[in-house]
């Protein structure tokens, strides 16, 4: 059902509702550029176009006058306005599910909240608290207790880059999950454009560089070999996130270099990377990672497939040298933090650059 509508810049934006699943669509020339739920009077658009650029559109209910104002932002300045009349369906809506709009009514808004949060938590939290308390409890055995919560909290402050980084382009996120043995997984909709999804995964690396880095700054003023141990452990798992594998976030990040350009060597080699790690989980008796890179190269086949025209928004020429050159100095500063622990002679330090080397 169309919200609203209208014209500017020569192009053709429109609002449309999903009463059923309760969303909200924002679409430019019948493209969908945003999706997020549906449910206040107030509500926010924001996606990059390749003509446009960064790109805003609000707009405010305004239930008593029958009538939608509207904000368009594009070129960074550019602000147009309007007003647009609420159709009979959306008059009729409002009338009929008056706790769709949360404004109306405060005791409403709280109930609703309230059998959300309770339809969560049976659902999400409960999972989430299970799989963090096994993820401590197989890291205690393997390692120490102390060790181990350092190790999760390293990973779930990785995760948490990635939810972040879900929310800042709207996306609808169910938090992340530890997975023993794993690591973790962040859960939400699927990007928008290549942009989106490479910046989504670098946040996980980024936000474990800052942890990693906390780690070193806290083994330099004490000297702590438990700091420099953490430190080192925690650059290592990072590295090898960035691997350029599918379906870790190396693998994503390459894959939206690749797919922004449909370079078919790039993807020939990526496939080849993909075999040889597929081949080395299996002879270590990784068979848990062997099903998600299996998985991962069958979606590097599927998405190649898919007409560039139905893909999802690529990313410009400097786009693509301003991202490879941070997937590399991000991966640069984890090996680098790994070779000075290295040197610094921390016990245990050491095994990672075995196992890069092996």
């Amino acid at each position: 059902m169309e919200l609203f509508s209208f014209y500017a810049l020569g192009r053709h934006f429109a609002v449309t509702l999903d009463v059923d699943l309760q969303l909200e669509r924002l679409t430019l020339d019948g493209k969908v550029m945003s999706v997020k739920p549906w449910g206040e009077l107030a509500s926010l658009h924001s996606f990059d176009d390749e003509q446009l650029g960064q790109t805003r559109v609000s707009f405010r209910i305004d239930s008593e006058n029958q009538q939608i104002s509207y904000e368009l932002h594009a070129f960074d300045a550019q602000v147009i306005t309007g007003i647009a009349s609420l159709g009979e369906q959306t008059k009729a809506l409002l009338v009929q599910q008056p706790e769709a709009v949360p404004a109306q009514s405060g005791k409403i808004n709280s109930f609703v909240l309230l059998g959300i949060a309770a339809k969560l938590f049976k659902s999400f939290k409960v999972i989430k608290v299970a799989l963090l308390g096994a993820s401590v409890a197989v890291y205690s055995v393997m390692f120490t207790v102390e060790f181990a919560l350092a190790l999760v909290a390293v990973l779930m402050f990785h995760e948490y880059g990635h939810v972040r980084a879900m929310k800042k382009f709207g996306i609808p996120t169910k938090g992340f999950y530890l997975i023993p043995f794993f690591g973790g997984v962040a859960v939400g909709d699927k990007a928008r454009t290549q942009w989106e999804s490479l910046y989504i995964s670098m946040m996980g690396p980024v936000y474990g560089l800052v942890m990693t880095a906390a780690f070193y700054v806290a083994f330099l003023i004490t000297g702590s070999h438990f700091c420099g141990l953490v430190t080192s452990i925690s650059a290592f798992l990072n590295l090898v996130n960035l691997f350029p594998v599918h379906p870790l976030d190396g693998g994503h990040v390459v894959k939206a270099l690749v797919f922004s350009r449909r370079n078919r060597v790039a993807l020939i080699l990526l496939l080849a990377i993909s075999a040889l790690c597929l081949y080395a989980s299996w002879s270590y008796g990784l068979y848990f990672l062997c099903f998600f890179i299996f998985i991962g190269v069958l979606d590097l086949i599927t998405s190649w497939s898919v007409p560039i025209s139905s893909d999802i928004t690529p990313l410009k020429t400097y786009g693509i040298w301003f991202s490879l050159a941070w997937y590399l100095a991000v991966a640069l500063a984890f090996l680098v933090m790994i070779l000075l622990l290295v040197e610094a002679n921390v016990p245990g330090a050491d095994i990672a650059t075995k196992i890069l080397a092996a």
